[in-house]
């Protein structure tokens, strides 16, 4: 792919009909590097170890991360520049290249707005699940199955129904639906969700307790599919979005099937393939053509090819994967919804915002408000240490350089640092730090790399993104030709997803006065 991919997608957008111009720009970015199964792992035979060799655990226990190439070298890792974490000072002698993130001023993205980061952190959280106590391992399904809302498990969302008419538990206040609260009046853990595996593990604690006035938040923490369900008030808001239409897919479902007699489980199941159909076309139509370089929308989520290509395996996420994801410079210092403006100690773990003015006002506010730029020097201080965490993963994994990376996804070396940015200053910080730009780190070229003014970054994220994403998400089961069908979805079923394409069909379903709601990734 040594031509610029922004210029291939705009040919093959021009010189072909919307449906092969959608999967000859999706089969160019699925067929970017090789195909699952990939020889390596994050598996070892021990925490600490890495296996830079292919085994028979690195090709089929998914509970370890995937890899997309061999360890590098430990003389690599080690000639590294030395990190620590950031200590809010400046960046010394220490923390050097988690200094590299740090916003000096904010520089905000040309074209995405605050609903973009909100929807992307939402999105991954549910199959980028590094284990916390052995990050070599992934806890997630591999899927995307909406075990924001639903679990990773049948267990998990037994919990969550009400066991009637197919619903999820929720609770209305006033006129709005909104997910159930996980805590009583009192403050104690309702009964009902003492086994969510959340609760069990005391992860929910954790989270709530790191804050002075964890009993105040009580009052506004929600139910989840996971534990960091309550991450923010705009991750809450597009879970009670989902939320509502599973909700209101069953209902309809029981008018239009009276033949089921009401079957619960059935109308459960039937809503929840529905709704996570919904998502995989949001995520193709909307989503990525909104990280897509040029501006008309190509890519559709077309299920009629996928099971004849060589891309077409079982799903498996990758380390790399999860590091480029990294997405903080999206993130604002402060967020402002109906008027009112929430530093990051009030939009984090906390919902009152929501309650008090709707799901509409966080959608619309977050529509409305423009979001920061994926690069370097752009991170709010909150989340550096997130940011030094990624950067010791990279290097406890010995991930390989920045350029063996672009050669993997069928891109041309970089030869310096004025071929990775236009930002003179800032190739020459890189360039004292790492020398030879064969030694750039894979997570900080990530991050470096420039695009042209209207892209959201450069080549190798767009390729790794894509080629991730697509091959994951045209894989899903209920896609394949002998699933995805009215026996699947019911005729019903079937119109609703045809006739949604964007994640603002679904806010004109579920929210109060919609015509007054903006949805959109695009500011």
């Amino acid at each position: 792919m040594s031509v610029s991919i922004k210029d291939l997608l705009a040919k093959i957008g021009h010189e072909l009909v919307p449906d092969l111009a959608s999967k000859f720009a999706i089969n160019t970015f699925a067929k970017a590097t090789t195909p699952r199964p990939r020889p390596y792992s994050l598996w070892s035979d021990q925490k600490g170890k890495i296996c830079d060799y292919t085994s028979w655990p690195s090709l089929t226990d998914r509970t370890f991360s995937g890899r997309h190439l061999r360890a590098a070298e430990e003389s690599y890792t080690a000639g590294l520049p030395e990190d620590a974490p950031y200590d809010g000072t400046g960046p010394g002698e220490h923390g050097v290249i988690t200094g590299l993130f740090k916003r000096t001023e904010t520089v905000t993205c040309p074209r995405s707005s605050l609903l973009f980061p909100t929807f992307a952190q939402w999105f991954t959280d549910s199959f980028l699940r590094a284990d916390s106590a052995d990050r070599r391992k992934n806890t997630s399904n591999h899927e995307i199955d909406l075990c924001q809302i639903y679990g990773l498990t049948e267990e998990t969302a037994n919990l969550l129904r009400t066991k009637s008419g197919g619903k999820l538990k929720s609770q209305m206040v006033g006129t709005e639906e909104y997910p159930d609260n996980l805590f009583d009046s009192n403050g104690e853990v309702k009964s009902e969700y003492v086994d969510l595996p959340y609760v069990k593990n005391k992860k929910y604690a954790s989270i709530i307790n790191s804050f002075n006035d964890a009993e105040t938040r009580k009052k506004n923490y929600f139910a989840t599919g996971l534990e960091r369900g309550n991450s923010t008030v705009g991750y809450a808001a597009i879970s009670t979005l989902f939320l509502r239409e599973h909700n209101r897919l069953c209902d309809e479902l029981n008018a239009r099937n009276p033949s089921w007699n009401g079957d619960d489980e059935r109308l459960f199941q039937t809503a929840r393939n529905i709704n996570i159909v919904l998502l995989l076309k949001i995520v193709v139509e909307d989503y990525i053509n909104h990280i897509s370089p040029i501006k008309s929308s190509i890519f559709k989520l077309d299920n009629s090819y996928a099971e004849e290509e060589e891309w077409y395996r079982t799903n498996w996420m990758a380390v790399e994967f999860d590091l480029l994801y990294r997405w903080h410079g999206l993130v604002p210092n402060t967020m402002t919804f109906g008027g009112t403006t929430l530093a990051p100690s009030e939009f984090m773990i906390k919902n009152d915002a929501m309650i008090e003015k709707g799901l509409g006002v966080i959608l619309d506010g977050s529509s409305k408000q423009r979001a920061g730029k994926i690069c370097l020097h752009n991170t709010p201080d909150f989340l550096l240490k997130a940011e030094h965490a990624a950067i010791k993963m990279g290097r406890d994994y010995r991930l390989r350089s920045f350029n063996e990376y672009r050669v993997q996804f069928g891109l041309d070396e970089l030869d310096d640092y004025d071929d990775l940015t236009s930002d003179k200053e800032l190739g020459a910080e890189l360039k004292a730090l790492y020398g030879d730009i064969d030694n750039l780190e894979f997570f900080i070229g990530l991050f470096a790399e420039q695009g042209d003014d209207n892209e959201l970054f450069g080549d190798l994220m767009l390729s790794m993104v894509a080629s991730d994403a697509f091959t994951q998400a045209l894989t899903n089961p209920l896609l394949s030709k002998h699933v995805f069908n009215k026996d699947t979805f019911t005729k019903y079923g079937m119109k609703v997803i045809k006739n949604t394409g964007s994640l603002a069909d679904l806010v004109e379903r579920n929210v109060d006065n919609p015509e007054t709601v903006k949805a959109s990734f695009k500011f």
